[in-house]
């Protein structure tokens, strides 16, 4: 998932100092003090930055200071107490950009965890600085292992089953139930839970969602493919659909074109999180 962060800019100006943390400079294990987490803020830039704020959205929180980004991808890492941060504002040549009202390129670091702030990538387009946040949790966990394989071998959790998932559909199959109620598969270690629910009396197959983690998820694509004998266009898809945290939901409904006749199809997708 991206997001594109308009931030405001004015000339060159001096700085007032303030209260900051620095990032980490060695790959190593780390012993976290009760209550901390890792904030993993990640750029992809074509020009050089600098003075990089990310501030805490708590009042009287911690302010971390990034005095210089090269051109290229990097990560740097803070031990922060768990909270809500945000990109602040940066130096881009002669012009300091800065955000405007509400907070925004914002992320969350729970304490014991790495917390990715997404990688941002400022640019300069019709006059203006935008700076666009992947909030592509693989992307920036690759980028992790890249720079710092030991912090990452020591926080980040073993991959989930990768996705998009693909289902299978040779016939019409009878739900598993318990009593009357579907009962849908165990969480497990995936992020997010897929499955289908065949209603006989509608001639439908019903595909089930459910979000698994503590984060809004949104899922970002969507596809039927490998289609026979199915009413709905087989085709990619960018849906507007959102989980809240542990929600389950109907996605869509599948029927077959031909009521008589046998119907298969397969679905993927792909997600981010807010």
């Amino acid at each position: 998932m991206r997001r594109m962060l308009v931030l405001g800019m004015m000339g060159a100006v001096v700085l007032a100092g303030c209260s900051s943390v620095l990032p980490i400079q060695q790959d190593q294990p780390l012993l976290l003090v009760a209550g901390d987490g890792i904030a993993a803020v990640q750029f992809d830039t074509l020009d050089h930055l600098t003075q990089v704020q990310i501030v805490s959205a708590q009042s009287g929180g911690e302010t971390l200071d990034i005095p210089s980004v090269p051109v290229g991808k990097r990560t740097y890492l803070f031990e922060v107490p768990a909270g809500r941060y945000c990109l602040q504002r940066f130096s881009y040549g002669n012009y300091l950009i800065f955000h405007q009202g509400e907070y925004v390129g914002c992320f969350l670091v729970s304490a014991g965890e790495v917390g990715f702030s997404g990688i941002f990538s400022p640019r300069a387009q019709d006059g203006q600085i935008v700076t666009e946040q992947n909030l592509d949790v693989t992307s920036a966990k690759a980028e992790l292992k890249r720079d710092y394989p030991h912090v990452a071998a020591q926080f980040l959790q073993p991959e989930p089953a990768p996705l998009p998932v693909a289902v299978t559909k040779e016939a019409p199959a009878p739900a598993t139930t318990v009593g009357s109620v579907t009962a849908p598969p165990p969480a497990g270690k995936d992020l997010i839970s897929t499955w289908i629910i065949h209603d006989d009396h509608a001639s439908t197959d019903i595909i089930y969602v459910r979000n698994n983690t503590k984060w809004t998820l949104a899922i970002t694509t969507f596809e039927l493919y490998d289609c026979a004998n199915i009413k709905q266009a087989c085709k990619p898809t960018r849906p507007d659909f959102k989980l809240k945290p542990h929600e389950t939901k109907i996605f869509m409904q599948v029927q077959p074109d031909d009521l008589q006749g046998a119907y298969a199809f397969h679905y993927k997708f792909s997600y981010g999180f807010d």
